[in-house]
């Protein structure tokens, strides 16, 4: 591969992992409680964006176990957005050329 088709060749790489960035940026994840009493919808980031929680939970949960089932939620649904992500990484990182293969690439 000449200097010119290694150039496109990663250009174009770049813009699949600047897509790839826009779209796990993007991603979201919910998680309810067993009873469906408490449910969040976290960001990609491990944000909150939402969190319901239904007036018969109020009647249910004492507050430090309301307090530990959100935390609980937010967690699982913060391993959703990793498994997806990680899944998306990988596929992309896939469909891609070995680069550690080059000369003077470095093998992992």
């Amino acid at each position: 591969m000449n200097g010119e088709q290694l150039r496109t060749e990663l250009a174009g790489r770049r813009a699949e992992f600047d897509r790839l960035a826009e779209a796990t940026s993007r991603l979201t994840a919910d998680a309810a409680s067993r009873d469906q009493l408490v449910s969040v919808q976290i960001n990609a980031r491990g944000l909150l964006r939402s969190l319901r929680i239904e007036p018969a939970a109020l009647r249910r949960y004492r507050a430090d176990q309301l307090a530990a089932e959100i935390l609980a939620l937010v967690q699982a649904a913060d391993e959703k957005i990793a498994a997806v992500r990680n899944r998306m990484i990988a596929a992309t990182v896939q469909e891609g050329n070995d680069y550690s293969q080059q000369p003077g690439g470095q093998s992992q």
